[in-house]
């Protein structure tokens, strides 16, 4: 915003207001005590604990305040770091601030623009409603920069005109307001509120929300170990799982703990019933109690895995079974996670500590566990002997006896059996043992003999075990001695393959360090007494961020169209992704979301870049062109500027200009059929599979979907739905086609049988058409069926060749859709046009409502002009025939209204012995040529004319396909012949564009039309008249129909059986038929006159004007 001295004159205002704040309650903030990059919160009150907040989106909500337990996005979006912007004045140094939110990284930014009269916005009902003078999100270029005093919120200067904005409670928006005023006014709803430095204990949604912008990454920002250590925390990515637990078990009404996985996984040893494994287990961060170093006061954290997977339900009952055969007791791997607001921090602390397994039950259990499968008597003897010994040497009451540091293979307190006695030391027992070992004779049995080594190697075991045994811990009253021997030591005996290990909780509380030993630093968990520094431990600052600012970030990308590789090398640590260097595909039909290579004719592979609210760098939205639901969006990082790679949400992708996509194409991604081609077409969907290609769906006998080499082109019709708007913006289009054959059977869903045909040749029941959406996949040309209906795509039996509906996750077959090859017939929707043979003379009609061919100025000097040429093709059939069939009209404008009465060309073959007046043959021309003749007539229905009679009772006849009665409630004769009005172009020769044959579709041998000496007439195929169709100049169009044709001054207005003239009272007007003939010759006594003429073409010339042409109906 840009500073101006009336503004500088309010900040001065505002930074003596902000001193002079005595009474501010403790949860306000003064804004002299503002810090540069500080959180807090925008409160709704003073003092108050409720807070504007934004959500990843920039969409505006008020939160309250709670210990934000399960809540962190609540928190995070709830938090803002405040930047001060200085300005210097007369007053002194004073300040504008500018916020930036924790959870989206976008500045508060609202647009200083009012669109009511004085000032505020206007309410908004779609699509989302917003009322009056309110903001429901960020706005994108809006200013970023606001003065604050307490009791006048958040304002801005513009111009003359004060903006100010607050919060609504109720509702969770912004408020706006905007006046000329000189002064801010009062504005009680936003305040600048401290947070809160008390801990957030973290559940496994708050973690892996804080960690998500870097893919669970963590970094160590103050302190870190030595660059010869391995820092475990920042060398993973972790995703935190939830657990309960009570006395180191799971339990359901346990205490909440968190277990920090790395997503590494393994075969399980032993599945929850201790029987062979079918499932895996993770590697897990966890405390390794099994090391220490020679201090003792180091124990490293380390990935590895853990007995049980962690739960909140209750423990199984083989817990500790699989704790036996475990490295790790899983609570060593559970640790509570605290965020601490101000510094945006977390703390890790572990929740369990082991505790040492007593050596003397290690050495019960090994003498227990020893095989009985090949024992050998006398040696078991001897063992046995020597084991009573052992138990001795650490039973209760004889301190006397085995003081602390007595060592067993030297004192000499036993009896050969091992009991209380002074003939024997502990080696002599032991020795005993050897001396029968050595003189053992092996069974000659291979199988036995292989047990009785077995057996003698595990009390080997055992005597080496025994090395070094003696009292660390004299017995008293209640507990047995502690021994310790050369490989088990006393206290730190937590793993021995053999018990069941045993936890208790971390007392005092730790938590991870740093901690330096001599001149290296390591990673370790250590007791924090004091703010800095206590025995070697470093507090070192565990955040989600390596940048400075956590919120925030450095890329700079300029907003457009772009294709994203995923260009994350890892799935997990140590773990490949097998999808690096691909694109994202977000197609429906692509269960896998990614493809090779950059598809410009796909919009699911496409992104729209572009940046957030209120940040020239560093947030952005990136959003999938065809579903707008895919995508990221939030902080964006650099991590490879020259190739365009960048972190966001986690995920490092590289963006690609898709600059070879055609952007302005709405139908891109689906086959698109325009609705002229889908009603004047049939098309051919034919399998693109190369071991199919050229096969096409075809019915089988019970109705069902496959896939064959029929010897003829199997035809469909393609029947459109409404056009439907998605993607981004809505600014794409699709349409989806239902499919029916030629005997008008549509394909349909069948929940029993799958896609099937419907009400054809081999099928009775009806049902709903499928509405199949046409998916591009691998190119432009391919496409997938898919039925969103369903939710299923079409897919062919590689045996069978038969086509289900499969699961989107199914693989992918593609179909060729093309029209008919060659049609067979001119197609159109309905329009203007003239017909032109192909020796240059044109249809047109003469004043006996005949068809001739002319040319323009033939008879009677120029009486045939441009306009003479020009018919109305009227759509008779498109929906189920082949060919094209129209009725050709004379008389009507692109605009007139379809059941208009006009003249109709007409087939006269019905009236062939009809004689005239003068006992002629008028519908006959030579030797027995049916003429072609015009008829007044209207269309009732698509088969249905009404056709005035030509007999002296004028009557109304109504013509269809077939003689019979009407099917409304009157029941009237209806005569059959209407296919003597409709005809069709057919194509001369298919090596020939545009030269058609005029064809009527009565089918009776005769019906081709024929030019005869400029007489058209009906004849065979042979020798009929080879036309073209040509299109008609918008200009002639309007000088076709029957509305005002006005001459300086007259109105001539031709309508049924007569012509109306107005304006020309006194004046003499002639009217004559097209061969020059006068039909009426009279002077006008009204400027209103009206005046009988025939139908059909007439001149009318009025005294002292232009003549002009008008078609009488």
């Amino acid at each position: 915003m840009i500073m101006n001295k009336r503004f500088s004159t309010l900040l001065a205002a505002a930074l003596v207001a902000g001193g002079l704040s005595a009474n501010v309650m403790a949860t306000d903030i003064a804004t002299t005590d503002l810090k540069d990059g500080q959180f807090i919160h925008l409160s709704t009150a003073t003092g108050g604990t409720t807070y504007l907040a934004m959500d990843a989106k920039g969409d505006f909500s008020t939160v309250d305040a709670s210990n934000w337990s399960g809540k962190i996005n609540s928190l995070l979006g709830a938090l803002w770091q405040i930047k001060l912007i200085p300005h210097t004045t007369q007053a002194g140094t004073t300040y504008t601030y500018s916020f930036t939110n924790r959870l989206s990284g976008q500045m508060l930014s609202v647009n200083l623009q009012s669109n009511v009269v004085g000032g505020g916005r206007a309410a908004i009902s779609a699509p989302t409603a917003v009322a009056e003078n309110e903001i429901a999100a960020n706005e994108k270029g809006g200013n970023t920069e606001w003065a604050y005093e307490a009791g006048k919120g958040f304002y801005a200067v513009k111009g003359d005109s004060i903006f100010t904005i607050g919060t609504n409670v109720s509702t969770g928006r912004l408020t706006f307001a905007a006046a000329k005023l000189t002064t801010a006014p009062s504005n009680t709803t936003m305040y600048l509120g401290e947070v809160s430095d008390a801990a957030v204990t973290l559940k496994a949604s708050d973690f892996n929300a804080l960690v998500k912008a870097n893919a669970g990454r963590l970094f160590f920002t103050d302190e870190n170990v030595s660059s010869t250590e391995k820092n475990v925390l920042t060398a993973n990515k972790w995703e935190a799982v939830d657990a309960k637990m009570t006395s180191g078990k799971y339990a359901s009404a346990g205490t909440d703990v968190l277990f920090l996985t790395n997503g590494k996984e393994y075969k399980n040893r032993m599945d929850a019933d201790m029987a062979d494994a079918t499932t895996t287990q993770k590697e897990y961060l966890l405390v390794d109690y099994n090391f220490y170093d020679p201090s003792k006061e180091f124990n490293m954290l380390v990935a590895d895995t853990i007995a049980t997977e962690p739960t909140t339900s209750d423990a199984d009952a083989k817990f500790d079974d699989r704790t036996v055969i475990a490295k790790h007791h899983p609570a060593t791997a559970a640790f509570t996670v605290t965020y601490y607001i101000p510094n945006d921090s977390m703390v890790f602390a572990p929740a369990y500590v082991p505790t040492s397994i007593p050596v003397a039950t290690t050495l019960e259990a090994m003498h227990t566990a020893l095989p009985t499968d090949g024992e050998v008597a006398a040696v078991k003897t001897v063992v046995d002997y020597l084991k009573a010994g052992v138990t001795l040497f650490s039973a209760q009451d004889k301190a006397s006896d085995f003081p602390k540091g007595t060592k067993f293979a030297e004192v000499k307190k036993f009896t050969e059996e091992g009991a209380t006695g002074s003939a024997k030391t502990g080696q002599d027992l032991i020795d005993a043992v050897k001396t029968e070992i050595k003189g053992i004779t092996y069974s000659e049995t291979a199988a036995t003999k292989k047990k009785q080594e077995a057996y003698v190697a595990a009390v080997n075991k055992y005597l080496t075990a025994l090395n070094g045994l003696e009292i660390t811990t004299v017995s008293d009253a209640s507990s047995a001695a502690l021994v310790s021997t050369s490989a088990i030591k006393d206290g730190s005996n937590y793993v021995d393959g053999l018990n069941v290990l045993t936890v208790a909780a971390v007392s005092p509380a730790k938590q991870v360090v740093i901690r330096k030993l001599s001149n290296t630093k390591v990673l370790t968990i250590g007791e924090i007494t004091s703010a800095t520094e206590t025995n070697g431990n470093l507090i070192a600052t565990i955040k989600t961020s390596d940048k400075d600012a956590t919120i925030g970030g450095d890329a700079t990308i300029a907003e457009g169209l772009y294709y994203i590789i995923d260009a994350e090398k890892e799935e997990s640590a140590g773990v490949a992704n097998k999808y690096y260097g691909l694109y994202f595909d977000e197609s429906p039909v692509n269960p896998a979301n990614y493809v090779a290579k950059a598809q410009a004719f796909n919009p699911f592979a496409q992104y729209v870049v572009a940046k957030a609210a209120g940040v020239d760098k560093g947030n952005y939205t990136i959003t999938n062109r065809g579903d707008k639901n895919e995508g990221w969006q939030g902080v964006t990082n650099v991590v490879d500027k020259d190739n365009n790679i960048f972190v966001i949400e986690g995920d490092t992708v590289q963006l690609v200009a898709a600059e070879d996509v055609d952007a302005d194409n709405a139908y891109i991604g689906f086959k698109y059929i325009t609705a002229n081609d889908a009603k004047n077409n049939k098309f051919t969907i034919t399998s693109a599979a190369d071991v199919l290609e050229g096969q096409s769906i075809v019915m089988t006998e019970d109705s069902t979907l496959k896939v064959a080499a029929p010897e003829d082109e199997v035809l469909y019709t393609l029947v459109p739905s409404d056009e439907k708007e998605y993607g981004v913006e809505d600014a794409l289009k699709k349409v989806t086609y239902t499919i029916m054959d030629a005997d008008s059977a549509f394909i349909i869903y069948d929940a029993t049988r799958g896609y099937v045909f419907s009400n054809g040749k081999h099928a009775t029941k009806n049902g709903t058409p499928v509405q199949f959406t046409m998916i591009a996949v691998d190119t432009d040309s391919t496409f997938v069926l898919y039925d969103g209906t369903n939710n299923k795509k079409l897919v062919v039996s590689t045996q069978y060749k038969t086509i289900s509906g499969e699961d989107l996750d199914a693989r992918n077959d593609m179909f060729i859709v093309k029209p008919q090859a060659a049609p067979a017939s001119y197609k159109s929707l309905p329009k203007h046009v003239r017909i032109q043979a192909i020796n240059g003379d044109y249809a047109a009609v003469n004043a006996k409502n005949q068809a001739i061919a002319v040319r323009e100025g033939d008879l009677k000097a120029d009486v045939y002009d441009n306009l003479d040429f020009i018919f109305w093709l009227d759509t008779a059939h498109y929906d189920n025939a082949a060919p094209y069939t129209y009725y050709i009209t004379k008389g009507v404008k692109a605009t007139e209204e379809v059941a208009a009465s006009r003249l109709y060309m007409w087939n006269s073959v019905d009236s062939a012995a009809a004689k005239d007046a003068n006992k002629e043959l008028p519908y006959i021309y030579g030797t027995g040529a049916n003429r072609v003749m015009f008829r007044t007539a209207s269309i009732m229905a698509q088969d249905t004319l009404l056709i005035p009679t030509l007999d002296a009772a004028a009557k109304i006849d109504t013509v269809s396909v077939a003689a019979g009665k009407s099917a409304d409630g009157l029941k009237h004769d209806v005569k059959a012949g209407v296919k003597n009005f409709q005809f069709s172009f057919e194509f001369a020769s298919k090596d020939s564009e545009n030269e058609y044959n005029i064809v009527c579709q009565n089918n009776n041998g005769k019906n081709y039309v024929h030019n005869i000496n400029g007489v058209l007439a009906m004849g065979p195929k042979e020798d009929a008249v080879v036309v073209n169709v040509l299109n008609v100049s918008a200009e002639d169009e309007e000088a076709t129909g029957n509305e005002t044709i006005t001459t300086d001054g007259v109105k001539v207005i031709a309508s049924e059986g007569q012509v109306e003239i107005t304006g020309a009272a006194g004046k003499k007007v002639v009217i004559s038929n097209i061969l020059g003939q006068p039909v009426a010759n009279t002077v006008l006594t009204s400027d209103n006159a009206t005046i009988a003429a025939p139908a059909g073409v007439v001149v009318v010339a009025v005294e002292g004007e232009a003549a002009v042409k008008a078609i009488v109906k």
